[in-house]
């Protein structure tokens, strides 16, 4: 767990970034640091991270018993969403329903590589303010904080959902098909009263935007950005880290290929081989393209979409070539870093995605012909 103060951003008329504190929730201890140096360098406050959703909820709750009663513990919560045991959707149902929760208001942006339409909308439907995909730049940080801070959808208490607004209300509808009439909403304000809430089958919650309020932003207009140098010295805080990025990556790919020469050795341990080099593909097509390697989010996706599911399920051993298939993903990782290739990486990178292919090919056609043999 670590917490990292930042000074403020000065000298001009925007946001007041120095007052926000956000708490950040992600296991890769890699990317937790380079969220933090972001954070920081775009003016927060206040940063607190930990690395999963089981320790937010701990700090959660510490922190709540340590503050005045109605005092919030933290203004804004960015969570990765695929972790170990209590992952990011764990997280937001327990801000959003449990008793214990601390403010089940807060927003919430989720983070993650796995951004498939089944996650975006499980991430919606429990109630998530906005979701980032990664890879992320430093003006996607800051964009969508700002405008979580900014500009709120009002919170909506309904038949198995309790979250912002999931309806678009800048744009016209042809048809609107609603079947709750105006007489069946209840709209709440910070000075309304509990009682007979009960009767209303929808709650529409229009209350204070304290954080605007906070960091001083205007209830109407545009939403603010930050000054170009400000984003400018957030990404360079993010590139310069690249190197960091290079050396963590090289040792998860050893790790990984270790993982997958093991897979015909060791039968009765194959789905937890697949099950790592799965969570390992999908931590790295969140990160290369952070730091100037989109190259290994495409080779990362798919190996993620190859050992999805699939191979080691039900305990069954994994063929030959389901094995090689897996190592080319591997192999193609490592010669990316191994020769820097950054960017599409022109011919060099053309060249390495073709091999994949041919490699996808050969061992796909023949994986199924082994697997229905």
């Amino acid at each position: 767990m670590t917490s990292m103060a930042a000074n403020p951003v000065t000298g001009w008329g925007g946001p007041k970034l120095g007052r926000l504190s956000v708490l950040v929730v992600e296991d890769s201890g890699f990317i937790r640091a380079v969220l933090t140096a972001t954070l920081r360098a775009i003016g927060v406050g206040l940063v607190q991270a930990v690395a999963s959703g089981a320790d937010a909820i701990r700090w959660l709750e510490a922190r709540r018993a340590a503050l005045p009663a109605g005092a919030a513990p933290v203004d804004l919560v960015i969570s990765d969403l695929v972790m170990p045991e209590v992952d990011g959707l764990m997280l937001l149902r327990w801000l959003r329903y449990s008793p214990r929760s601390p403010d089940k208001f807060l927003p919430v942006l989720m983070l993650s590589g796995a951004a498939d339409r089944q996650y975006v909308e499980q991430a919606r439907d429990l109630g998530a303010t906005d979701f980032i995909a990664k890879p992320f730049s430093a003006q996607t940080i800051a964009s969508r904080l700002l405008f979580a801070v900014a500009r709120p959808r009002r919170f909506v208490l309904a038949k198995g959902y309790f979250g912002p607004d999931r309806r678009r209300t800048d744009k016209p509808v042809a048809m609107d098909c609603r079947m709750t009439g105006g007489s069946e909403i209840l709209v709440v304000h910070s000075a309304s009263r509990a009682a007979g809430i009960d009767r209303f089958p929808v709650i529409y919650f229009d209350l204070p935007n304290r954080l605007a309020v906070k960091v001083g932003i205007a209830p109407k207009g545009p939403v603010p950005t930050l000054p170009a140098e400000v984003l400018a010295a957030a990404e360079e805080e993010i590139q310069n880290r690249a190197g960091d990025y290079a050396t963590w990556i090289a040792g998860e790919v050893d790790e990984m290929s270790r993982r997958i020469e093991r897979l015909d050795r060791e039968p009765d341990a194959v789905p937890g081989l697949i099950a790592q080099v799965n969570r390992a593909a999908h931590e790295m097509r969140g990160q290369g393209g952070i730091f100037g390697y989109p190259l290994i989010t495409q080779i990362a996706k798919s190996l993620y979409e190859a050992t999805r599911g699939g191979a080691g399920a039900g305990g069954r051993t994994v063929t030959e070539n389901e094995r090689l298939l897996f190592k080319a993903h591997a192999d193609a990782i490592r010669a990316v870093m191994n020769a820097r290739v950054s960017g599409d990486g022109g011919a060099t990178g053309q060249q390495l995605l073709a091999s994949l292919d041919v490699a996808k090919r050969k061992y796909a056609k023949t994986a199924e012909g082994d697997a229905g043999a």
